[in-house]
């Protein structure tokens, strides 16, 4: 029960006190662009959420394994981004030669496993000392982090488009990097992060 009780405390720590699409910005560009297009804003959204839990539950075997074995920084990136790429081509390969998957749907696949979320995830996961539960319920977290603040922008730009009273000059992209941006705000400051000293 303390596992179970532990992922999903992980998780909601992961979406609302620490979002790392909106406090950190990680694959907020990528959240941007999904909240304009419907169709891909699901698909996008599990791809990352997989990706998440996936590489975050090997690379937290890797790091139960190597316990005791001191890596440079550099190193362990390096193990990540190749369990990452890993992950990536075992699923790419599955979906293109068992479920015969298009290659508009593959592409989203890698951008989806590309996504600075997904990168980061287990070296802040590895930094935070995070238990295997602790990572998966982060990889959890993450993928739903990522579709708040897809639905949050999305609703954001709905309301935009319809706002008559915004100048000429900031409506479209700079309105968007506005409101995402006060949005960011609003989620560093759930954190406790300290801003400016």
């Amino acid at each position: 029960m303390k596992i179970f009780s532990d992922l999903l405390l992980t998780a909601i720590y992961s979406v609302v006190i620490q979002n790392l699409v909106l406090s950190w910005g990680l694959g907020l560009s990528e959240a941007i662009r999904v909240s304009t297009k419907p169709g891909l804003f699901g698909r996008l959204a599990v791809m990352i959420s997989g990706f998440s839990v996936v590489t975050s539950t090997v690379c937290s075997l890797i790091n139960s394994a190597a316990a005791g074995v001191e890596m440079p920084y550099a190193a362990r990136a390096a193990i990540y981004g190749s369990v990452l790429a890993a992950v990536y081509l075992i699923v790419a390969a599955v979906m293109k030669f068992i479920f015969k998957a298009e290659a508009k749907l593959l592409g989203t696949l890698g951008i989806a496993a590309i996504n600075t979320l997904v990168f980061a995830l287990p070296l802040i996961n590895h930094s935070a000392a995070y238990s295997l539960a602790d990572s998966i319920g982060s990889g959890i977290g993450a993928g739903i982090a990522f579709v708040l603040a897809a639905a949050l922008i999305s609703k954001g730009s709905e309301m935009l488009e319809k706002n008559e009273d915004i100048p000429e000059v900031f409506k479209g992209t700079p309105a968007m990097f506005l409101y995402a941006g006060l949005l960011s705000l609003a989620f560093a400051g759930f954190s406790d992060t300290v801003l400016f000293s």
